[in-house]
């Protein structure tokens, strides 16, 4: 089965793509930017086929459609911004996460191949909510206070009626914070998962300093392409929303100091005493991990990487990283 990732470059949409590759089916890339080269030239991307172009841009999404004719589309493009982002291209981030999600589904009205459409969300719609207030069900009050989180939120609203008025299966997958295998810096995610941060200074032979230990719902990237993938590829999903989460908490300060000890490097330390932080995240505080019963309900979909220590730096032998 053929299926259209748009952000497919992204460490998310690889994730993706290595998850539909392992099933058999063949992905198709649609990005700005193609596959970063320490990926693209070898497996499992090297045959995988690559489209540029601008998601908000209706001839290059139909230019796409049609020279793939997919079955499922995947939407993840996005612009996932800090602080500085949201103060300074407001309407930017709007027109990708918001205008894109309207320009794609109005290209595929007419796209008679495509039976469902998944469209990316976030754990951010969600607001901020402390850990005992866990775990985060899809039917929570929704509360965004970051402007990423209210365009996914209009993004969501958007897309679900336009599939009432085009008639299309469309399904949203609210996903929590992902790091691991794939991710690198592709010079538009303003900041990458602190564990990216975290292990680029223990290979650089520095300390990493939090400003907390950073408890939350951390999604392990292959975990989060097996998790869409599911949805995607599902005959028998009985809702319109999915989270996609790890289902539980833990801390970057815990995984961070395994890291260090299995690289040999200096370890983790919490800002203060004179250290100040130098792994940030626009994560203000800790949060609930997701629930997600509906999506294993539905899917049967477990995260599977309980050792994903040992599984990145195996990774990394393989495809060495500086991000």
């Amino acid at each position: 089965m053929k299926i259209l990732i748009t952000g497919g470059t992204g460490f998310v949409g690889l994730a993706l793509a290595e998850a539909l590759l392992k099933l058999g089916h063949v992905p198709v890339l649609f990005a700005m930017t193609p596959v970063a080269p320490q990926f693209g030239s070898r497996a499992p991307f090297r045959d995988v086929k690559f489209i540029e172009g601008n998601v908000c841009s209706a001839s290059d999404v139909g230019a796409a459609v049609e020279a793939c004719a997919p079955e499922i589309v995947i939407h993840l493009a996005a612009m996932t911004p800090d602080l500085a982002t949201e103060k300074a291209s407001p309407a930017r981030m709007t027109e990708i996460n918001v205008s894109g999600v309207a320009n794609l589904l109005c290209v595929l009205q007419n796209a008679c191949n495509v039976r469902r459409v998944v469209i990316a969300s976030s754990v951010a719609i969600y607001g901020p909510v402390d850990p005992a207030e866990g775990p985060i069900e899809e039917t929570r009050l929704l509360a965004p206070q970051s402007l990423y989180g209210i365009t996914k939120l209009a993004a969501e609203k958007m897309a679900l009626r336009l599939g009432d008025i085009y008639g299309m299966d469309i399904r949203l997958a609210r996903i929590g914070p992902v790091y691991g295998p794939w991710e690198h810096d592709t010079g538009v995610r303003p900041l990458l998962s602190p564990q990216a941060q975290v292990l680029s200074l223990l290979k650089a032979g520095k300390k990493a300093v939090l400003g907390r230990e950073m408890w939350g719902d951390w999604l392990y990237s292959r975990d989060a392409g097996a998790a869409l993938a599911a949805i995607a590829l599902s005959t028998r999903l009985r809702h319109a929303i999915y989270n996609v989460g790890n289902g539980h908490v833990s801390a970057v300060a815990t995984w961070g100091t395994v890291m260090a000890e299995a690289l040999h490097a200096p370890g983790i330390s919490l800002a203060g005493g004179g250290d100040d932080a130098n792994v940030h995240f626009p994560m203000k505080q800790d949060r609930a991990p997701l629930s997600i019963a509906r999506l294993r309900q539905d899917t049967d979909f477990i995260p599977s990487f309980t050792d994903t220590l040992n599984d990145y730096l195996t990774w990394l032998e393989h495809y060495p990283n500086d991000f």
